[in-house]
């Protein structure tokens, strides 16, 4: 579970920015919380608002470079060619010439299995800066520090079980490596648990046009081994109101140039006489019914793993009923069973109400004259007047009409001639 996720110097974030979902003490809709043994409570949506080119897809772009970045630092050769001068694939804060000479922070807090991990590394295109893992159990107050990393030189705490093997690869460290990753290709258990968190999380962008094309072509394999899936998944498709009665897979006679079985898709949608049904290609569906069949398979992950899942533009294509049918999938704790959290951006005001969220799970990015971006959130925002926003106000209305900032600012302009 996804505590904070904090980043400094990524694209238009020069500052350091903090995504917070620990809940705040509002007393509106507790169903929309998770609540810990400890008595700690935390957030399963934040829904992030902003102008266009304000930044607010930077934060969920700054979470999948950590994910990939953790996932895949040991194959470098496999993101950019290792014979350019520059190998890691970040982006600072460009506008600013000092940012531009100073790494780049990623940092996690989260829990798993009752323990809280902190973790996090600076970087620039160059090398890794600094690394660092500490940890704490629920009852304790101090994090304790496993590992701590300045450019190439780890420090283990040995006295540590979970850690204390991990001083057999401080050799084996270069620039552009993770510890983390390089040593929970061992027996580091920790280790292992840390990279298995960021595998169980997804990050997916609807507002990519290259993803739009690949929608139609992409499906999960647990479609055709298993029947559970296949059966959700056509429940899900006849619960949004698709038309879709039922999916078929099939078989290709020929297979790709990589000599592995191809397959088809069809829907089913039944016919006006009432008997039988007509199977149309499923490429052939709308470009949302696609969208929704391909967000069902990230659905189906992070439910049943209880990860996070973070998407950019939730809202494209997507009826403003169907965006809020899915906000309550998150919401309800008798569908919501492992306490997934969903983190997203929309243009979308029409779910911006008090009766879908608590004021906390609201943010806002606005982005200044001189291109910095700011995230904060509806509950620690303060009106002209100095006083903070009543949980009965009109949130889309005030929004819309610039009272919370993050909306654009139009200049008066004529696209024909004078």
């Amino acid at each position: 579970m996804l505590v904070q996720f904090n980043f400094k110097n990524y694209k238009s974030f020069k500052n350091e920015t903090s995504l917070d979902m620990t809940a705040s003490s509002i007393k509106e809709h507790p169903y929309n919380l998770i609540e810990m043994k400890t008595g700690n409570k935390y957030l399963k949506v934040a829904a992030i608002y902003g102008a266009n080119a304000s930044g607010k897809s930077n934060i969920i772009d700054a979470f999948n470079f950590m994910h990939y970045f953790v996932l895949n630092s040991l194959s470098l050769e496999q993101i950019e060619n290792r014979q350019r001068k520059n190998t890691i694939p970040v982006r600072c804060f460009a506008f600013d010439g000092l940012s531009r000479e100073e790494p780049s922070m990623f940092e996690v807090f989260f829990i798993k299995d009752n323990v809280e991990y902190q973790y996090g590394f600076a970087i620039d295109r160059k090398k890794i800066h600094a690394e660092w893992l500490y940890s704490k159990s629920a009852k304790s107050k101090k994090y304790q520090t496993l590992f701590f990393r300045a450019n190439n030189v780890v420090e283990c705490n040995r006295k540590n079980k979970s850690i204390k093997e991990a001083d057999k690869f401080i050799d084996s460290v270069d620039d552009t490596t993770l510890f983390l990753t390089l040593t929970a290709k061992t027996k580091i258990e920790v280790s292992k648990i840390i990279v298995k968190w960021f595998f169980d999380n997804s990050v997916i962008d609807f507002g990519d046009f290259r993803l739009e094309s690949l929608i139609s072509r992409r499906f999960s394999p647990e479609i055709l081994e298993n029947e559970t899936y296949k059966n959700k998944l056509e429940q899900f498709l006849i619960a949004i109101d698709t038309g879709i009665k039922g999916i078929r897979v099939e078989r290709n006679k020929e297979k790709n140039e990589n000599d592995s079985e191809t397959y088809q898709i069809f829907s089913q949608h039944g016919t006006q006489e009432g008997e039988g049904y007509i199977e149309i290609l499923f490429a052939d569906e709308s470009s949302g019914t696609q969208k929704m069949f391909c967000l069902f398979d990230y659905l189906w992950d992070c439910l049943n793993n209880g990860g996070v899942l973070f998407v950019d533009e939730l809202n494209a294509k997507l009826h403003p009923n169907l965006l809020r049918y899915i906000i309550n999938i998150f919401h309800d704790p008798s569908l919501n069973k492992n306490n997934t959290q969903l983190v997203y951006t929309t243009h979308d005001t029409f779910t911006l109400t008090k009766d879908v969220f608590r004021r906390d799970e609201i943010w806002f990015v606005e982005k200044d004259s001189e291109g910095v971006s700011k995230l904060y959130s509806l509950v620690e925002y303060k009106l002209e007047d100095d006083t903070k926003v009543r949980n009965d106000a009109t949130y889309s209305k005030d929004y819309l009409y610039g009272r919370y900032g993050a909306v654009p600012i139009f200049k008066e302009f004529s696209i024909l001639e004078e």
